[in-house]
């Protein structure tokens, strides 16, 4: 099935983004933060975001089977980082039913755009990505890094590193709503009393 039959770009997005705002003002309201915690759910959120940073670097979408970078380790390094932001935040917000709100927003909507997107990528790359597929997990990680057998230099050449892609993936809109969540956090803690 092709993934723009299924749900057009621009659509998945909003619908995964109507949920997150939800969520968002949930704990933007509640959002109590202590000190310990919040160091904690910074570095988890930053993490993640590294990691998002890390894959957005190598990814040109529609054009090349992403398998460098973190990709050569996890099926789904975008996805993963993303977890690791939410769970960073719900951490740091010291609000622990955030954590089941997330859960159900990954479940609902994020694990179904997971599948989509499988099921593009086996039409659009055939054989090579069920052997990545069958190579690296979806969701643990494989230790030593994924090497496809066909053309790794010309893979390499097409799928190494780069920031150009970073800004072409609009990986910074994640860096800035990160950044910004984090220091709403911290402000709350210094400004307002949020440590008791």
């Amino acid at each position: 099935m092709n993934l723009s039959r299924f749900l057009p770009a621009h659509r998945l997005t909003f619908t995964r983004l109507v949920p997150v705002a939800i969520v968002l003002a949930f704990w933007l309201l509640g959002m109590r933060p202590v000190p310990l915690l919040l160091l904690a759910g910074t570095a988890l959120a930053l993490a993640g975001q590294a990691l998002r940073l890390w894959a957005a670097g190598h990814l040109t979408k529609s054009s090349v089977l992403a398998v460098t970078g973190p990709f050569a380790h996890t099926r789904h390094p975008l996805y993963l980082g993303s977890a690791l932001i939410g769970l960073g935040l719900c951490v740091a917000s010291g609000i622990w039913w955030s954590f089941l709100l997330v859960a159900v927003v990954f479940a609902l909507f994020y694990l179904p755009t997971v599948a989509a997107e499988e099921e593009w990528l086996r039409d659009t790359y055939g054989e090579s990505y069920d052997r990545y597929r069958e190579a690296v997990p979806a969701v643990g990680v494989r230790l030593s890094g994924y090497r496809p057998a066909e053309a790794p230099g010309a893979l390499a050449a097409e799928c190494g590193f780069g920031w150009g892609r970073i800004l072409r993936n609009k990986e910074h809109h994640t860096v800035v709503a990160t950044l910004l969540l984090l220091g709403a956090l911290w402000a709350r803690l210094l400004f307002a009393g949020g440590g008791g």
